[in-house]
């Protein structure tokens, strides 16, 4: 079946949404080669160096994202003769000429904890964003979230149409591009400890839990450091208010914002990573250290331990002595048995391909275009 998929990709600009859409394109063109593909953009998203792929460039400020995705992208896919259309930043049409498929993978309107947790007008918020997503989701011919977690988050609110088809595929990393050295963090002396946090910054990544759990670790006597991949663009507020905790910590010297890195070079050194998420719909990191053989200790949130399964050390969420208790347990681990855990995750996440995800796509993509025929 040769078929014309268009992407409507303008919200991947950041984070794991836009450092993972070229390889997901380069998957799926290599799993059906005689497809058609047309992938739309925003000017200051990442490029994408996929051969045969097709590029429109569409704007992405507010307003015009908004028109975009609910109207527009359809519209314009129908015109260009598109068999189907993918939208993979949460976004979508209304009402679509072709069968579209959305893309639901932002937890911080779905998550009834999180809702809750950030008060009224976040509440207020997320009612409004939820309305939106769901009468695109009454436009989809299904919805494709990267974990079970993030369906129940879905499935939790009476706002979610009854008969919408929800689609597990977990998301991927190019495992290629790690390598596996577990020996390195295993013989590497611990007097001093390289701790490392891979994620943008936001308040549902809960990393003012990092400053307390190294404040915390030093007053242990453990000569630790950590680096975060936290940018000042991030979200600058946020930044400003991690930065007076690093000063009040007294903490300046030990815990650094590195900003957008290479994921393999930064994980290559490292002896522990730590996600302090609050929620999270998947948790690229997560897979990223386990293809490094890097020790993961992360919040004990419904996604996380999905992904990470018996491979990591838990800590409850916002509980940064906990977290603390955890990185010194993987410090103290016997060798031979953290070896064997790390061989474990490892073997794990290489079953998080993409090769596997475009099978996947390429398969409810068939299955939908099938039935509308």
């Amino acid at each position: 079946m040769s078929l014309r998929l268009h992407i409507n990709a303008v919200g991947a600009v950041m984070g794991g949404a836009a450092r993972h859409l070229p390889p997901f394109v380069g998957a799926v063109v290599k799993a059906r080669p005689d497809w058609e593909l047309v992938v739309y953009c925003s000017p200051d998203g990442l490029p994408l160096p996929v051969p045969g792929v097709r590029v429109r460039t569409v704007q992405r400020k507010s307003w015009q994202r908004i028109v975009w995705d609910s109207v527009t992208v359809g519209r314009v896919a129908a015109r260009d003769g598109a068999d189907i259309l993918i939208n993979l930043a949460n976004y979508g049409p209304i009402l679509s000429p072709v069968p579209s498929i959305l893309y639901q993978r932002n937890p911080i309107y779905f998550d009834p904890v999180w809702v809750r947790r950030m008060g009224i007008r976040h509440e207020i918020e997320s009612f409004v964003r939820r309305a939106i997503a769901f009468s695109q989701i009454r436009g989809s011919a299904a919805v494709v979230v990267p974990s079970n977690a993030m369906a129940a988050y879905l499935r939790s609110w009476r706002g979610c149409p009854p008969d919408t088809r929800i689609e597990v595929i977990p998301h991927s990393v190019d495992i290629g591009r790690f390598t596996f050295t577990p020996a390195a963090n295993l013989t590497r002396s611990r007097t001093s400890v390289r701790i490392v946090s891979l994620s943008h910054a936001a308040p549902h990544k809960g990393q003012e839990l990092l400053i307390a759990m190294m404040k915390e670790l030093r007053e242990r006597g453990i000569d630790a450091d950590l680096e975060a991949t936290i940018s000042e663009e991030d979200d600058p507020k946020y930044v400003a208010s991690l930065r007076n905790l690093i000063d009040e910590a007294g903490l300046g010297q030990h815990v650094r914002f590195v900003g957008r890195v290479d994921a393999a070079q930064f994980l290559s050194q490292a002896d522990v990573m730590v996600l302090p998420s609050i929620t999270e719909s998947f948790g690229f990191p997560i897979i990223e250290a386990m293809a490094c053989g890097v020790p993961v200790v992360a919040s004990s949130i419904p996604s996380t331990t999905e992904v990470l399964g018996h491979s990591g050390w838990y800590f409850p969420v916002g509980d940064a002595s906990a977290a603390t208790d955890q990185v010194v347990a993987v410090l103290e681990h016997d060798a031979e048995s953290l070896r064997a855990q790390l061989l474990a995750a490892h073997d794990l996440a290489t079953t998080y391909s993409w090769e596997r995800n475009a099978r996947q796509v390429v398969s409810l993509v068939e299955g939908i275009v099938s039935a509308t025929q």
